[in-house]
């Protein structure tokens, strides 16, 4: 009998070994809180990042009106650079002109110059001689003269001409210089805010791939959430739309309805329901999470408890914003049958079956 006794309790000592291996090994069950703190987390990382992406944008959009008005001053000054080198050209075809001119003249001079020779070369008695009287041979000389004085007259004038237009171009080309280094410091400064530009909006770009992915990442954690809510409701029906009001109204939206909820929230529901039953829902806007409900009912004189009654708020403070649902039936099983939205984070209307444990009831 003793050794009966010894062995039967060898056997339970195993179990309970056993059974306390199996316990540490076995891993918890999901909660559906456990995601709130990650979705919580992944939200303000989302709004960081949205917020960046925006400055990001707004400095986009300053760096192209600063490249447009760069590239207008290009545009001016590459203008006023065309019109001095179109200048210098006209004036450097005015030279060419000129310089013929000068060539000419001297031509004439040099004919000039050989008749004049060719007469000094003869004496001036010979000259008399030749001439048919002393008249005809004044009027010899002093066409020569005149000639010869015309002639040195237009070098003259050529030559300041000459001397003008060298000036002139030389002036022209240093202009041209002067505005060639301006498009050239207009252009270098383009090029770098198209760099900052094409830099700028690369973290831009950058930013909004961070939201995308962690808007997925909040999505996988809402549908898990949701998964895990569902686990915990019996008999859900999902349809209709519980005649709520803004039923078609987007979601998720930031619109608030009369008593401070974004519509198509499980808040917002509720505070319809209470309204449109005939009794007072105060304005609840800016501390309207559900998880707050039952301190601000406090607040306001509106009794909270955990027994239910028909046309009560059921309020789960689980997570980060918690759930709140409209009680329509007490069947007495240790569950309530309740109307609700957004049970699966998707803005939807349904009924289910919600055991009260941990459940706060406000009585309106």
């Amino acid at each position: 009998m003793k050794n009966t006794k010894i062995k039967f309790a060898a056997i339970l000592g195993i179990i309970a070994i056993f059974v306390s291996t199996f316990s540490v090994i076995l891993p918890k069950p999901a909660r559906a809180d456990q995601f709130d703190e990650q979705i919580a987390a992944l939200n303000k990382k989302v709004k960081e990042a949205a917020a960046a992406a925006d400055s990001k944008k707004s400095e986009v959009d300053t760096l192209k009106g600063k490249l447009a008005s760069i590239e207008a001053e290009i545009n001016a000054a590459q203008q006023q650079l065309n019109l001095t080198n179109l200048e210098i050209r006209q004036t450097q075809a005015t030279i060419d002109k000129n310089n013929e001119e000068m060539n000419r003249q001297k031509e004439i001079l040099k004919e000039n110059l050989r008749m004049i020779y060719k007469q000094g070369s003869i004496s001036p008695l010979e000259v008399v001689a030749s001439s048919k009287n002393l008249s005809d041979f004044v009027a010899q000389q002093q066409y020569l003269n005149a000639i010869k004085k015309k002639v040195d007259d237009n070098l003259a004038k050529i030559e300041q001409l000459k001397k003008e237009l060298d000036q002139k171009k030389g002036q022209l080309n240093a202009q041209s210089s002067q505005q060639k280094e301006v498009v050239d410091g207009i252009a270098a400064k383009r090029a770098e805010q198209s760099s900052i530009l094409a830099r700028t909006q690369g973290e831009e770009s950058n930013y909004r791939n961070i939201i995308k992915e962690d808007n997925s990442k909040i999505a996988e954690l809402k549908r898990q959430q949701a998964a895990i809510i569902s686990s915990f409701s019996s008999n859900v029906q999902y349809g209709g739309t519980g005649s709520y009001p803004w039923a078609n109204a987007p979601f998720p939206n930031s619109i608030p309805d009369p008593w401070g909820m974004y519509q198509r929230q499980c808040v917002s529901y509720t505070a319809w329901k209470v309204a449109s039953t005939g009794r007072r829902m105060p304005y609840w806007g800016g501390r309207g999470n559900a998880s707050q409900w039952p301190g601000n009912a406090r607040a306001a004189g509106i009794p909270v408890d955990g027994s239910p009654r028909v046309g009560d708020v059921a309020i789960s403070s689980a997570g980060f914003y918690g759930h709140a649902m409209y009680v329509e039936s007490v069947p007495g099983n240790g569950k309530v049958r309740v109307s609700q939205y957004n049970a699966n984070w998707d803005g939807r209307y349904s009924v289910s079956d919600v055991s009260v444990a941990g459940l706060q009831f406000i009585h309106f």
